[in-house]
């Protein structure tokens, strides 16, 4: 530390604005000589949702422009929802990527002005985390691109746009330590991307996007995975023509939502048996065969396992499976025709999943955890499908019920006393109920 006191301030100046701000602070700490050259700033926040006097642009320019030159940002986030001058944005953001040893960096503006990043966000050596947005379209990574220190990265309804060097997959190859990548808003039918999702560090992978009312995609599109050391994936997407899985090995939690097309098209409605998909799931639903933690959570998820049953594979690592849904569409029941006129005292209406009748392969499935929720107060439907489970499941230790609706002490007893009365294929099963109202929650064991 004596060896950089003795050093002038412009050189101090020059070797420290290579730092991340955590490093910095701590010569902050160590150095008396230091304190007195540098400031840090724990969080820059700018929002023009935020009440202020003056225009945006004038408040962010004289902010950065009070800023010392010794002065470190830890923080920077920029958000905006007006169309915002390309050139001052890239101002703004070159004085912190360059001068301020930024760690964490979030921009929310939209680029439907023609807005372009600069060419040093590629190439910032100090930050770990960054998020991107909105309808920012990115074509050009530079040849020199590498975030050395950047562990976690997300898009927010950004758009790749360079098939020919492929700007998306530039950018991964530029983050030799990536951890986590989340991709929120991702319509791939509308990049321009090789439909390469490659990193030999990703941890954790994020693809998400709000289901339009329609689609109506390209005619071909196949999606690989190069990610060995991938452990947890969260998947929310239209099934595209196929899949590439190069390695899933190391994937211990998948969470799947995923939707079948017809044609290439999708318009709100679940797929007939006779229908021809353009939709391909089969390498995808083989690749996670090694989870332990597997959570479907819609019925077009059902509906996707449905058509590609047989490339269901043996999970012989599946520990824990949590299966839910918002509605009754997406599973195959037995149900009466529609022309069929009911009494006018018909209160509730009981559904049986097909799936019950004939052989059932969870009389080999090694589930150890079942989470189930009664959405309807524990009808009768609802307990003939916990009675199946609990009479086909062998090795089950750990049932865990919630039940979501406003009930009475009265309807309690009775959900209680009829899981109590269920036969179990496994005598180590324990059964786990939890009554559910917002924030309050109460669990019963029943043994």
């Amino acid at each position: 530390m004596n060896r950089i006191s003795d050093l002038p301030d412009e050189l101090i100046s020059l070797i420290v604005s290579t730092l991340a701000a955590k490093v910095a602070a701590s010569l902050l700490v160590t150095s008396r000589r230091f304190g007195s050259i540098y400031s840090i700033i724990p969080d820059l926040y700018f929002n023009d949702k935020v009440k202020f006097q003056g225009t945006f642009t004038n408040l962010v320019s004289e902010a950065m422009a009070r800023l010392e030159t010794t002065t470190f940002i830890r923080r920077f986030s920029l958000k905006s929802e007006r169309g915002l001058d390309p050139n001052r944005i890239n101002h703004w953001l070159r004085n912190v990527l360059n001068l301020r040893g930024v760690m964490d960096l979030e921009m929310g503006i939209y680029g439907d002005n023609g807005y372009t990043l600069p060419l040093e966000i590629f190439t910032c050596k100090t930050v770990k985390k960054m998020e991107l947005g909105r309808e920012i379209v990115i074509s050009v990574v530079p040849e020199n691109a590498l975030l050395p220190a950047l562990e976690t990265l997300i898009f927010d309804n950004v758009r790749f746009s360079n098939l020919a060097d492929c700007a998306f997959k530039a950018f991964l190859s530029a983050c030799p330590v990536l951890k986590e990548l989340t991709i929120d808003g991702m319509y791939w039918e509308t990049w321009d991307w090789s439909g390469i999702v490659s990193s030999q560090s990703l941890q954790r992978l994020t693809i998400g996007r709000v289901l339009p009312d329609g689609f109506n995609g390209p005619d071909h599109q196949n999606i690989t995975f190069d990610t060995p050391n991938l452990t947890y994936l969260e998947y929310n997407d239209f099934v595209p023509d196929g899949y590439t899985i190069l390695s899933f090995e190391s994937l211990v939690e998948a969470k799947l939502h995923l939707l079948v097309m017809v044609n290439h098209e999708w318009h709100g409605q679940f797929a007939e048996d006779g229908d021809i998909l353009s939709s391909n799931a089969t390498n995808l639903i083989q690749g996670i065969r090694n989870v332990q933690i597997l959570q479907l959570s819609s019925p077009y998820m059902f509906e996707t396992l449905y058509f590609f049953r047989d490339a269901i594979p043996v999970f012989e690592k599946l520990h824990h499976l949590t299966m839910t849904h918002d509605d009754t569409g997406g599973l195959h029941y037995a149900e009466e025709p529609d022309d069929v006129e009911e009494p006018d005292d018909v209160e509730e209406h009981d559904y049986v999943c097909g799936c019950m009748s004939g052989y059932s392969c969870l009389l080999t499935c090694p589930l150890e955890i079942l989470e189930l929720d009664l959405w309807e107060h524990g009808t009768i439907g609802e307990l003939e499908q916990i009675k199946h489970f609990l009479g086909k499941l062998s090795r089950l230790e750990l049932l865990k019920v919630h039940s979501r609706e406003r009930l009475s002490n009265k309807e309690k007893l009775r959900i209680v006393t009829d899981l109590l009365i269920l036969p179990r294929a496994s005598p180590k099963c324990k059964i786990q109920i939890s009554f559910t109202l917002k924030s309050v929650k109460n669990r019963l064991w029943l043994s």
